[in-house]
């Protein structure tokens, strides 16, 4: 991905995740044909030279009239760091999930959860937002998930 002249470069991206954050999501569910939107807190807390992401929120899917599910979201992942511009973020269980470097700008990714594919996009639009948009493809899933992060003040 090339650096858009909106788009920030972050050379130290653990001081720039550090901290809590406000977290809006947009799913969009080709597949099922349904849209869903959460809304929550993320925190990026020191575990020895590590970050630990921890994400909170309540997802609807469907109408929010008469939602399909409506309820409490949980994830959290590991972030490491080999060199304090780059972070190799792993699942609960210390699986590989992706490298995020973010020194030239925006960043993309491809993780293989075979047999479906999500590239993830990755773009710092300000000091204090980014924004990560996943798109997954293959037999099981067909979908766009479009989440935006804004620092808690």
């Amino acid at each position: 991905m090339g650096n858009p002249e909106n788009a920030f470069c972050i050379s130290d991206l653990k001081g720039f995740l550090q901290g809590s954050w406000s977290l809006e999501r947009s799913i969009e569910d080709h597949r099922a044909r349904q849209s869903g939107r959460l809304g929550g807190d993320a925190s990026f807390t020191a575990a020895g030279a590590d970050l630990v992401y921890q994400e909170e929120g309540r997802l609807v899917i469907g109408d929010p009239a008469s939602p399909v599910y409506a309820g409490p979201v949980l994830q959290s992942y590991l972030y490491a760091f080999p060199v304090p511009s780059k972070a190799e973020v792993r699942f609960r269980d210390g699986r590989f999930f992706h490298a995020l470097d973010l020194s030239n700008g925006p960043w993309a990714c491809t993780h293989l959860c075979d047999p479906d594919r999500y590239e993830g996009e990755f773009t710092v639009l300000d000091a204090d937002t980014w924004r990560v948009v996943w798109t997954v493809t293959g037999p099981r899933k067909e979908q766009r998930l479009d989440s935006t992060y804004r620092r808690a003040l």
